[in-house]
């Protein structure tokens, strides 16, 4: 005979069974509220991350805007005779002297184009200022210009006094560059002036070894000789 004990026990584990699979619905649900719970707060915290990039980005553009002057002083008339055809140069300079308008892809943009102006220094340089020394000071400028362009570029915390900073530097490297110009028109009118002298010179001496020569007309006609002179000497002509 089957004992009656033995049916209800044989429900037992069906009982655990369920009792287990509840809590594993529940582990399973809260592992997901906890995942999703995290997943909102990552996205919390990088939406305030980006509020916060943002906010510095603005207060560094501005700050950058209100400093952003580029004043390249003028040649001066002996310089720019020599620069009269040196299209970069006015170039350059116009470009730099343009302020972007407002906005801080503007600024970037303004950025990139100033780097392209600085680089084209390098073509065509007046052969009175083209010598190693006027490079390598175009080569500085250029390298400060393209540092203006990556700093303003960046995603995140834009180093605005470093970006004032090179703004300083450039506007004196330009005023530098425009002296060493004056300087090498002035080294040649030195030049000019010796080799002068030195002819008057040479010129001087050969008045000095052959006066009756260079007391001669233009037009190559011997001088003329002078008639004697009568020589009185006890009242008798000489013959």
């Amino acid at each position: 005979m089957h004992n009656p004990h033995n049916f209800g026990a044989g429900f037992v584990p069906l009982h655990c069974n369920c009792t287990t699979m509840k809590h594993l619905r529940h582990i399973l649900l809260f592992g997901m509220l906890s995942v999703l719970f995290s997943c909102q707060d990552d996205a919390a915290q990088h939406a305030a991350e980006i509020k916060e990039i943002t906010k510095k980005n603005n207060n560094a553009f501005k700050d950058i805007s209100a400093k952003w002057a580029f004043n390249i002083p003028q040649p001066t008339p002996a310089a720019a005779g020599q620069m009269a055809n040196w299209q970069e140069w006015k170039l350059y300079t116009k470009e730099l002297a343009q302020k972007p308008a407002a906005g801080l892809d503007a600024y970037r943009k303004k950025a990139k184009a100033m780097v392209t102006r600085t680089e084209g220094l390098l073509n065509n340089i007046p052969p009175l200022y083209d010598n190693p020394a006027v490079r390598t000071r175009i080569s500085v400028l250029i390298t400060k210009v393209r540092l203006i362009s990556t700093f303003i570029d960046a995603d995140n915390n834009i180093p605005a006094d470093r970006i004032i900073a090179l703004i300083t530097d450039i506007n004196r490297e330009s005023a530098l560059l425009l002296l060493q110009f004056d300087e090498l028109v002035r080294r040649s009118q030195i030049r000019t002036e010796q080799g002068e002298e030195e002819m008057i010179r040479a010129l001087d001496t050969v008045r000095m070894a052959n006066p009756d020569v260079m007391a001669q007309p233009a037009t190559g006609t011997p001088p003329r000789r002078q008639p004697a002179q009568p020589s009185y000497q006890t009242g008798r002509q000489t013959p």
